[in-house]
């Protein structure tokens, strides 16, 4: 069992990247080399990104790279299971000390239902959880500008018709992110209220060195300085584009009823547009 591990389930597209490049200076918390890890998302069939084929080619990519003894001896272990559970999970993290946060972050835990975040739970002693939120239509819009660069097709975005767009919002994948509160509200259900905390990636822009602050709070390690040039980096940008009003007026007829229960609720950033 792990003793103190820190999830990072933010929101698609809402400043994890960041966050990570941020955390993975500070001594007392851990990433392995694979940033996201994605096994409770895994083990739970959300997304296929571990399987044994898929593994074998990212130790093949480090050998390539030329990586160090350390991190070939860590994709080994990452690579070599057919089958993988929670004893190759702990395998990732053998080294880290006790005091130190194991980090796994993953866009793809916000989604699990309440089972599959139960398996979290049953493989550490101590869990924190950031969920990193952004205003609902910028995030939407950067998710589906991702989606399309993803594929080789962000050329093609302003080529598509509203009936197109209407589908990518109806996709349950995709729609599924959007869902902060039902989300938060699953997170906190399972974790409990004191060891989940949201963070906005507007705070991140306009707040750099206090966010991350205010994450050392949370997790109770102490305060470190933070290189300049990465704190005001970007990270996994995607073509600027503006979304064509009509997009926005469709879009915001499925988000309205979000924008209003996170406001009433007073989980809402005070700059998002709503």
């Amino acid at each position: 069992m792990i003793e103190n591990l820190l999830i990072g389930a933010g929101a698609m597209k809402a400043g994890t990247t960041w966050l990570y490049k941020q955390l993975a200076g500070h001594p007392l918390i851990h990433f392995t080399p694979e940033k996201e890890l994605h096994y409770f998302s895994y083990q739970e069939a959300v997304g296929n990104k571990l399987t044994h084929a898929q593994r074998q080619l990212k130790l093949k990519k480090a050998l390539k790279r030329q990586c160090n003894e350390k991190v070939l001896a860590w994709y080994t272990r990452y690579a070599e299971p057919e089958e993988i559970n929670d004893d190759w999970y702990y395998s990732l993290f053998q080294e880290v000390q006790p005091r130190v946060y194991c980090a796994d972050f993953s866009n793809q835990y916000s989604l699990l239902d309440e089972a599959g975040l139960n398996k979290i739970t049953a493989c550490a002693k101590n869990i924190k959880v950031i969920y990193t939120l952004r205003d609902p239509l910028e995030r939407l819009w950067s998710h589906v500008k991702f989606n399309y660069k993803f594929n080789g097709q962000e050329e093609l975005i302003h080529s598509i018709n509203i009936k197109e767009f209407r589908q990518i919002l109806n996709k349950e994948w995709f729609w599924k992110n959007t869902e902060y509160l039902a989300n938060y509200d699953r997170l906190v259900r399972v974790f409990g209220k004191e060891y989940v905390r949201l963070f906005y990636l507007e705070d991140f822009t306009a707040f750099p060195t206090g966010s991350l602050w205010n994450i050392e709070q949370f997790l109770h390690i102490r305060h470190v300085d933070y290189k300049h040039d990465l704190l005001t980096s970007k990270f996994n940008q995607s073509k600027e584009l503006d979304m064509p009003e009509s997009w926005q007026r469709l879009a915001m007829i499925r988000l309205r009823p979000e924008y209003e229960q996170l406001y009433v609720r007073g989980l809402n950033h005070p700059s998002w547009r709503y």
